[in-house]
């Protein structure tokens, strides 16, 4: 069992064998020999497009999981970026777990999104998988709960929303994540994406792209699952909190509207973010 239980964050190996396609845009092909070279659910930004006929600029935004151990290859790859800053959105007991690589000349920034001690059942740190596999009754939606509550309040990250548009700003090569890439980095990445302009449509496509990077990895945990004789319904939550919908993307979008007209309402207010502030962004990062 204790086998099993350390098995279900091992690192999949299939993982960065296929070829992930989108319509908007043609993902890299990861090898076999490459799949330790990158962290999981990376992504270059550049090359998506926006209704302009423009794309953004390769090499300046970049989203990802976690930079925790990564290759000598994978190390020089991020090198070779010329990060300006790097961006943890996790919180202290996961960066404390998997403390992040810091690209040669990156200046690093942790930024907790939310505290993971109220969060616990949805952040990837210390005993987390104990916690989750001791669930019963009532505990177990506590943790769909959690997953929710989370997504209502990523519109309010204030401190760490505010530096990675001051980076921005600069036109500054970013490099932002969380603990898989897909929740608190995805929200990031579609209110980017949407000030860059791209449609609702191809902001969710990009978001809803994680399921994708994350599909073999949470097959294998739900073998493992079964294999312990766990119940059907802790299957079911963990394969929800460990996947993106648009449930929880409307959850946020939600929040975000409570108190404004629209979201551009909303980004002005909270976020100061103008007509002439987006301008410039679309000047440092389209082409």
């Amino acid at each position: 069992i204790r086998s099993l239980i350390s098995a279900l964050h091992v690192r999949d190996e299939r993982r960065y064998t296929r070829k992930i396609v989108s319509s908007s845009y043609n993902r890299v092909v990861f090898t076999k020999e490459m799949k330790k070279d990158y962290p999981n659910n990376y992504r270059d930004m550049g090359g998506l497009a926006c209704p302009t006929n423009k794309t953004i600029k390769q090499g300046k935004l970049i989203r990802s999981a976690s930079l925790f151990d990564l290759s000598e290859k994978g190390k020089k790859m991020l090198d070779d970026l010329h990060i300006d800053t790097v961006i943890d959105f996790r919180c202290a007991g996961e960066t404390a777990d998997k403390p992040d690589y810091i690209p040669k000349g990156s200046t690093y920034v942790h930024l907790p999104v939310f505290p993971d001690e109220s969060y616990d059942l949805v952040t990837v740190s210390g005993d987390h998988t104990k916690r989750v596999l001791a669930l019963k009754g009532d505990g177990i939606e506590e943790m769909r709960r959690q997953k929710y509550t989370v997504y209502t309040l990523m519109p309010f990250a204030k401190q760490t929303w505010e530096h990675l548009f001051s980076c921005m700003d600069k036109g500054e090569t970013v490099l932002f994540h969380c603990s898989e890439g897909k929740d608190r980095t995805g929200m990031a990445a579609a209110v980017i994406e949407y000030c860059l302009g791209r449609t609702p449509e191809q902001i969710k496509e990009q978001y809803l792209l994680s399921n994708e990077y994350v599909k073999a990895h949470n097959r294998k945990t739900q073998i493992l699952l079964r294999l312990m004789g766990k119940e059907k319904r802790l299957r079911e939550v963990i394969a929800f909190c460990e996947t993106v919908d648009m449930h929880q993307f409307h959850a946020a979008y939600t929040a975000a509207l409570k108190n404004y007209r629209d979201i551009d309402d909303f980004l002005l207010q909270e976020y100061n973010i103008t007509p002439e502030r987006k301008a410039r962004w679309r000047s440092f990062y389209l082409q």
